[in-house]
């Protein structure tokens, strides 16, 4: 006599060919589709990692352009100012500038090498060389040296009627790329 409490074991079935075939072509479906999003999600990512690469090079590129522009009337104004020997006055604009966002260390450096005026007093009056060693300050055509954390150092000659006649050198941070 069997009990309620007995079971009985019914043999495992096995499934025909078809069955099994069908339910591995559904699991390799699923998995296909599950991996092709994935596969597609990260493609996006890399894209769009790719232009806000772009985009933030091209935003600094921008702050150069107009750091160019911008440097050509600072120049001329400085040149006024430094035939007539007039240090305060240049002083006083780059004492201005300074507080502008982006703007770091503004010197004035003399035709032999030597900072006359400077936003930062204990640079005044020693070389640039040693404060900055390796950047050429004999081109007469605006430069630009990268230094670290997103900055430029900016060397921008001033002319005279016949020769250089000083150097303005400053620090510039680059804006960062806001987006919303």
């Amino acid at each position: 006599m069997k009990s309620s409490n007995d079971v009985q074991e019914v043999p495992p079935r096995n499934l025909s060919f078809w069955k099994r075939l069908l339910l591995a072509i559904n699991l390799l479906v699923i998995a296909s589709l599950a991996g092709g999003i994935f596969w597609t999600r990260y493609q996006g990512e890399q894209k769009q990692q790719l232009l806000l690469e772009r985009t933030e090079i091209r935003y600094i590129d921008m702050q150069r352009q107009d750091l160019k522009l911008f440097s050509l009337p600072l120049s001329w104004s400085v040149r006024k100012e430094l035939m007539r020997f007039n240090y305060d006055q240049i002083d006083e604009y780059f004492n201005e500038l300074i507080k502008k966002k982006g703007f770091g260390v503004i010197m004035l450096v003399d035709p032999i090498g030597t900072i006359k005026v400077s936003t930062d007093r204990k640079l005044q009056g020693s070389p640039f060389s040693r404060s900055y060693p390796g950047l050429n300050l004999g081109s007469s055509e605006l430069v630009f040296y990268p230094i670290p954390q997103r900055k430029n150092m900016f060397l921008v000659p001033v002319m005279g009627l016949n020769e250089k006649i000083g150097t303005i050198a400053f620090i510039y941070t680059y804006q960062e790329l806001m987006l919303p």
